[in-house]
């Protein structure tokens, strides 16, 4: 079995769901496996830290001086009655066995290709009996720039880091916000690997890792402005011409879309925000016209656990509709006891 330390570090980190997701992802992979092999979630927390020195210090000591106060409950995080309604989540997302209505899509539920990254290692196949996994937010994701880090697919090229993973040996870094972007789109029927065109606005490390992951699955980019600008980097092929049409739009500054582009398919919501209501205003969410960030955040955490943090059992994740169904159910559980 593998005791695992789980830990987003970024600031702030107050509002996060990755703990929730961990939680679910964690307590459905391993009810597939044998009791020797399963994973035991020893730790999460929440760690506010604004350099990237702080989050690779929980990894290696597992503790924080200043306990953060979790939005979803209303108290310190990693404490009694926060692990106490964790426990109500796992016990109502395990009878979740369905997706909500209508999201279930057959063709796209499953990842079901490789990215084609270059990669210059070869991963572990195995989970080690103690290991520490760590997501990363802003302001982090630009910070770590160390030899003694295994970079994993292009994060160093791309100036992002999203993930991490210490096995016991060493750092592996990999960064999966593109992924995530690139899993969602495929989902919901776009087709990447034929020329799909991504309209993006943003330069940060998100909007640089889907440029990048999109990019590289045969897709095409167009940049249509932002804080900082996305085309300087040397490694992006950018579509130029004067039209602004797309496939696919995501805004990784403020999550708006300018009326004065065409999009031919689906908008994404990098961001997702705290919904108040009961359990179907929570399903009206999920379910829009503009996919809720939330999606993107349950692909990422997929992605996470497939390129780094246990890629050995990639076939026995839950398909991302299911996540998000469960995801939907656990909020509405925490928000029960709010």
């Amino acid at each position: 079995m593998a005791d695992v330390y789980y830990a987003v570090a970024g600031h702030p980190v107050n509002h996060s769901l990755s703990p929730v997701l961990v939680n679910i992802v964690a307590q459905y992979v391993s009810n597939q496996l044998k009791s020797s092999q399963r994973f035991n979630l020893i730790q999460t927390d929440l760690v506010d830290a604004k350099y990237i020195q702080d989050a690779l210090a929980w990894g290696h000591v597992k503790f924080i001086p200043d306990t953060v106060n979790w939005d979803l409950t209303g108290a310190p995080f990693g404490k009694f009655r926060n692990k106490a309604l964790m426990q109500k989540v796992l016990e109502s997302t395990a009878e979740t066995n369905q997706s909500i209505a209508g999201l279930s899509r057959e063709k796209f539920n499953k990842i079901s290709a490789k990215l084609p990254f270059s990669l210059k290692v070869n991963l572990p196949t195995k989970s080690f009996p103690e290991e520490v996994w760590i997501n990363l937010t802003s302001p982090l994701k630009h910070q770590l720039k160390s030899d003694a880090v295994v970079d994993f697919n292009d994060s160093s090229l791309i100036e992002s880091v999203n993930a991490l993973r210490w096995d016991g040996f060493g750092w592996w870094s990999s960064n999966v916000d593109g992924s995530g972007v690139a899993r969602v789109a495929q989902y919901f029927g776009v087709d990447i690997f034929n020329g799909a065109v991504l309209g993006i606005i943003g330069g940060g490390g998100a909007a640089r890792s889907t440029a990048h992951t999109w990019q590289k699955l045969g897709g095409k980019v167009k940049i249509f402005g932002g804080k900082r600008d996305l085309s300087d980097n040397g490694w992006l092929e950018v579509t130029k011409n004067s039209d602004r049409i797309c496939d696919f739009f995501v805004n990784f500054d403020d999550d708006t879309v300018p009326n004065d582009i065409e999009i031919s398919g689906h908008v994404l919501n990098s961001k997702y925000q705290s919904v108040d209501g009961n359990y179907e205003d929570r399903v009206a969410v999920v379910t829009g016209d503009i996919i809720d960030g939330r999606w993107l955040l349950a692909a990422q955490h997929l992605e996470s656990w497939s390129q780094l943090w246990a890629p050995q059992f990639t076939d026995m994740l839950p398909p991302l509709d299911l996540l998000v169904s469960m995801l939907v159910v656990a909020e509405s559980v925490l928000a029960s006891y709010s």
